[in-house]
């Protein structure tokens, strides 16, 4: 009995998802999909990239509204995410980059800075120690002919391993 009733209403179902438009139902619920799926990637990561999605989306959903066709909602989503996108590189990261720099500390901290030599750095001996921050570091001449005598100042070119490589101040 269940079975014959729910077999003679499907015609009736049918029809009357036949009569609902469903690009009209399902394009602005997609569009504001995106919207939240964006601002919460965003909100996860911070890093500019998919915020740009958010307002293009919120375009693309207001023209669904207004029944403008999918090329043109896919168009505006396009056009804008690219723009907003390029704003994001070239103008917005240069200026929060300058704003946050991120100070180097530790070991990355060394490169670029002065340090005094508390022992003969000699590459053929193998010998050298340096004296940076109050630590003693074993260091070696960036060029392997070069030596510096005790009581010099170097300056840091990199950090090899435990072992400053450096070359003479000038």
């Amino acid at each position: 009995m269940i079975a014959y009733n729910i077999i003679s209403a499907l015609p009736q179902i049918t029809a009357l998802f036949v009569r609902v438009n469903w690009k009209s139902v399902a394009l602005p619920l997609i569009w504001f999909g995106i919207i939240v799926l964006t601002l919460y990637i965003e909100g996860q990561t911070a890093d500019l990239i998919a915020i740009w999605f958010a307002p293009s989306a919120l375009t693309a959903l207001i023209m669904s509204f207004f029944k403008l066709s999918l090329k043109w909602q896919l168009a505006a989503f396009v056009g804008m995410t690219l723009v907003g996108l390029l704003i994001s590189f070239f103008v917005i990261r240069p200026i929060m980059e300058k704003r946050y720099r991120i100070e180097r500390t530790n070991v990355d901290g060394l490169t670029g800075k002065i340090a005094f030599v508390e022992e003969d750095i000699d590459n053929d001996a193998p010998s050298g120690v340096v004296r940076i921050n109050g630590q003693l570091w074993t260091a070696r001449m960036e060029e392997a002919d070069l030596s510096v005598a005790k009581g010099a100042w170097v300056e840091i070119v990199r950090v090899d391993g435990n072992k400053l490589i450096c070359r003479p101040k000038t």
